[in-house]
């Protein structure tokens, strides 16, 4: 049975945060991850609780914590002691629900303290965002017609698949709902991350609010391998990226251009339904004349995002 006592608990918290080694299975784009999630949401964080499980504020937290007297207490049968020891856990788990630590507060033995501390502990973090933009809610009924709240929040893991939200910074979040708790619950095998560090998501997300008809977006790679081709759709990188490509989007009503980023990686936002042709063209257009490597047609449904990837020969 779990025992662990405290002092251990406090030195493991005083331990720096590894770099995030969580086995992401899945990845998804921005179309797949916002039709998946329950939430999409622009906020600021407003607070992480509780505090010890704060990287960014356990130092703080720790230090007002009788981390002795927990020992002694741990090592105490008696009703008295275990009144004592729940205090000072209720203590370490502010800002959380109450109906979360409700399970510290109904235990009446040592043996069940240590359970629910146990318990509460695998909840993870909850992050209070204070919502400036919504994309998503969770619920029935259109988007539309809902009220943006004013605050959500988020949960996360406490281990390598949580997300170290840092209270003031604003983030881009994606967020489900868990069928039992009812919890809003995000980690870093999501899209979930800072403002300023999203990945092109807010071109998709905007139209997909503001201009539902125009909510359509080309996405994809430019590759120097065949064998990217075959990738699934929810690989969201390639092996052998084409950088600086210039690609040309025939709408039926003009062309439009962009050129593959550092990854190979290209979008169009803001496109209606209906069929399109991409192409690549060779270096040196708009200065030297149009010459097309390659064109492919293709159907893009409104809210969706058609990927293409598009392999030209290496660079020499």
């Amino acid at each position: 049975m779990w025992r662990a006592p405290l002092f251990f608990v406090l030195a493991l918290a005083l331990v720096p945060a590894l770099e995030a080694a969580c086995p992401c299975m899945i990845q998804f784009g921005v179309c797949d991850e916002t039709r998946q999630s329950d939430a999409v949401f622009i906020g600021t964080v407003e607070s992480v609780a509780p505090p010890f499980l704060d990287p960014f504020a356990r130092s703080k937290a720790m230090a007002s914590l009788p981390a002795a007297e927990t020992a002694r207490l741990q090592g105490d049968t008696s009703p008295e002691a275990v009144q004592k020891l729940k205090k000072i856990y209720l203590d370490m788990f502010t800002g959380l629900p109450d109906e979360v630590r409700s399970r510290i507060q109904d235990a009446t033995t040592q043996r069940e303290l240590q359970s629910a501390f146990e318990a509460v502990q695998s909840e993870g973090r909850m992050a209070r965002f204070r919502v400036k933009t919504l994309y998503k809610s969770e619920g029935e009924g259109d988007d539309d017609d809902k009220a943006t709240p004013e605050f959500l929040d988020i949960w996360t893991g406490s281990g390598d698949c949580g997300i170290d939200f840092q209270a003031g910074e604003t983030y881009l979040v994606y967020a489900i709902q868990d069928e039992d708790s009812g919890k809003l619950e995000t980690s870093v095998c999501m899209r979930t991350r800072r403002l300023s560090e999203e990945k092109g998501d807010l071109g998709f997300l905007y139209f997909l609010q503001h201009a539902e008809k125009e909510s359509t977006r080309l996405e994809g790679f430019v590759s120097t391998s065949f064998a990217d081709q075959s990738l699934p759709r929810y690989e969201d990188a390639i092996s052998a990226p084409s950088p600086g490509a210039i690609l040309e989007l025939d709408t039926g009503n003009g062309m439009r251009y962009t050129q593959s980023d550092s990854d190979g990686r290209f979008s169009f936002d803001g496109l209606k339904q209906g069929d399109y042709k991409i192409s690549v063209l060779a270096a040196g257009f708009p200065r030297t004349p149009r010459n097309v490597l390659l064109s492919r047609g293709f159907h893009g449904d409104e809210g969706s995002c058609a990927r293409q990837i598009l392999v030209v020969p290496p660079a020499r």
